[in-house]
């Protein structure tokens, strides 16, 4: 394979113009890299924001850090994943989005790779079109893996949806859980998720898995609430039909987690408006995990005074390191049969579809729509 030509998804710096498909040619995998056939790529909440201008962008890009795919083409420098486990072409990858140097001081020092400068997940096109070394990027037919960006060989035996299903967002979470005071979510914890996309999802399922007492959800969006039931919330309030914030402090408190208030609260939703009505829930010596309102700027107000009093925690997170990608991977494939994974992905698009794909998710109607860039047809 001397030489290989692909297609992929291309958003514009000026906000909502056609999404095009590009072309771009790739030569053999460099040194420790590999090609890959991309099986899905998830349409994560980022990428509409990239197409409606929300995230200034300052040259055309490749869409996508969500994928799974099939290895094609390996340099002979490749015998194992990055975990070690032996890969061979036909192995299916499930791969980070971040690409952290290792040689700053956030990778080095802090073992924080998210924290890396280097780490940008965007492809510029006319870069990528320009150098034919291959895209990591996921809206493309084939991508291009290397040492920056950890894969790791997944089962066969567990459909891709499984593992699309919650994209980047299970890694997010499962690395926003571990810098809880005790690395984790505490069994028979009370825990309240703030809005149900892919990210809210994530956490209701991680919330099980460690233990939780009582999972409950805050979302308007009726056919996520319904998913986050079947992924085992015991109560999911609609903010269209409970709109009253005390009215629902007085429904979760009273009939779900007691008087004190819930352990737990995780701002999943993105909006800012949500962060009030979660540290006002919070129990004495409660938690306050913000991992969704990533990109933006907002100011809130909150009182000063009740953080003290109740000695409340407030803790951060951003997206995951590659490790957690390795995690969220033995998650999915531990755990695909007693969540309903794979059944979150409701929209299939083909490649020339990309665009259609944005819009659908923008309108609420998919739990997660997914983009098949090697649908025959493309």
């Amino acid at each position: 394979m001397a030489t290989l030509t692909s297609r992929c998804a291309v958003v514009s710096p000026t906000p909502r113009s056609p999404i095009k498909i590009l072309p771009f040619e790739v030569g053999r995998p460099p040194a420790d890299s590999i090609h890959v056939e991309i099986i899905q790529a998830g349409i994560c909440g980022t990428d509409p924001h990239l197409w409606k201008g929300d995230y200034g962008l300052r040259a055309p890009v490749v869409l996508g850090h969500e994928g799974i795919g099939k290895v094609i083409s390996m340099n002979p420098t490749v015998i194992t994943d990055h975990a070690g486990q032996p890969l061979h072409e036909g192995d299916i990858v499930y791969w980070t989005a971040i690409r952290p140097c290792r040689k700053c001081y956030y990778c080095t020092v802090l073992d924080d790779e998210c924290g890396c400068p280097s780490n940008g997940f965007m492809h510029n096109y006319e870069a990528l079109a320009r150098a034919k070394e291959g895209t990591w990027a996921t809206y493309s037919q084939y991508a291009t893996l290397g040492p920056r960006n950890s894969f790791y060989r997944v089962s066969s035996d567990v459909p891709p949806e499984a593992y699309i299903a919650l994209g980047c967002a299970l890694p997010a979470v499962i690395q926003a859980t571990g810098r809880l005071r005790k690395g984790h979510i505490e069994p028979h914890s009370t825990v309240l998720v703030q809005g149900c996309g892919a990210v809210g999802l994530a956490a209701i399922m991680m919330a099980r898995l460690s233990g939780a007492l009582k999972v409950v959800v805050i979302d308007r969006n009726p056919i996520r609430l319904a998913k986050a039931k079947e992924f085992g919330a015991d109560d999911c309030i609609n903010l269209d039909e409970v709109t009253d914030m005390g009215e629902r402090a007085k429904r979760i408190t009273t009939q779900v987690v007691g008087d004190r208030g819930v352990d737990l609260a995780i701002e999943c939703s993105g909006h800012p408006s949500a962060i009030r009505e979660g540290l006002g829930l919070l129990a004495r010596n409660g938690t306050y995990l913000l991992i969704g309102t990533w990109a933006g700027k907002a100011e809130v107000l909150f009182d000063p005074f009740v953080v003290v009093n109740k000695a409340l925690h407030i803790q951060g997170s951003t997206y995951g390191a590659p490790r957690d990608y390795y995690r969220a991977s033995k998650v999915v494939e531990q755990n695909w049969q007693r969540f309903p994974l794979a059944s979150c992905v409701t929209h299939k698009f083909s490649l020339d579809e990309t665009q259609l794909g944005l819009e659908t998710v923008m309108s609420g109607l998919a739990v997660k729509a997914v983009v098949e860039p090697n649908r025959k047809g493309n």
